[in-house]
């Protein structure tokens, strides 16, 4: 039976999340999936610790999303991304995995991780996919197969290929096994200082339901409403992007 390790970086959520729903897509595979906080990244990169109680809040809804559809959830503190690939590494051996799922992240530093980790697993599979974009990086080209250097013409022709095709948001996968209970609370070495959820949605479900009520009652005014700070004239969703509890395709 294949082992298949889905791991979960900035796409916290089960619905339309394109690594997981590719892990799942095999019947007989035994899925398992993987979040690693790297604190001393963060400090490197002096993420507020508002995102960090954020990013604790999605990570343990992530974790009973998961455990109801039968999929545990590794979870691992180490202290930095050259950490993270030791761990990968002993994880795979530990459970035998075959393929590894993951969708792209485009930043440098992780896309150098990812590079390495690719040269240092052997007899592992690696599967990356574009998830948290409409269209992959590079694929909106001028005619002379350049890089566009004014915004309008590249506006202009990523909606046309947007309307070739549009992209499609891929379903929750199905239960797998029995639901995991009994699930302790997931915590990281890091400031944390609370959130208004008023504000941020706490869950992937508040965050879906957040951009639904927008579509319904605020998105046909955005144009007119959203450079006036005093006004509630925009979706508030952006944090929910950056840390993946809803996708661009969802908002699409």
């Amino acid at each position: 039976m294949p082992t298949h390790l889905v791991w979960f970086r900035a796409d916290l959520r089960v619905h339309d999340n394109i690594a997981l729903a590719a892990a799942c897509r095999a019947k007989d595979a035994n899925v398992l999936a993987l979040f690693m906080a790297t604190p001393e990244q963060w400090r490197q990169h002096d993420m507020a610790p508002r995102q960090a109680a954020l990013l604790r809040a999605y990570l343990n809804d992530l974790q009973h999303s998961l455990a109801g559809k039968g999929i545990p959830l590794l979870y691992k503190e180490v202290s930095d991304f050259a950490a993270q690939l030791q761990t990968v590494q002993e994880i795979c051996k530990q459970h035998n995995v075959t393929h590894l799922f993951y969708n792209y992240q485009y930043e440098f530093n992780e896309q150098q991780r990812d590079r390495q980790l690719e040269k240092m697993l052997e007899g592992v599979v690696c599967e990356g996919f574009d998830d948290s974009v409409m269209l992959a990086p590079g694929s909106v080209m001028t005619g002379n197969h350049e890089m566009y250097k004014v915004f309008t013409p590249f506006k202009n022709a990523f909606i046309k290929r947007l309307k070739e095709a549009l992209p499609e948001c891929v379903a929750a996968p199905a239960v797998r096994g029995e639901a995991i209970k009994d699930l302790p609370e997931l915590t990281f070495d890091y400031p944390q200082q609370p959130f208004d959820e008023t504000l941020f949605p706490a869950d992937e479900k508040a965050a879906i339901a957040q951009l639904r009520q927008f579509c319904k009652q605020d998105a046909a005014s955005y144009d007119a409403r959203r450079d006036f700070p005093a006004i509630e004239g925009t979706s508030r969703l952006s944090a929910c992007l950056a840390l993946g509890a809803i996708s661009p395709r969802q908002c699409l």
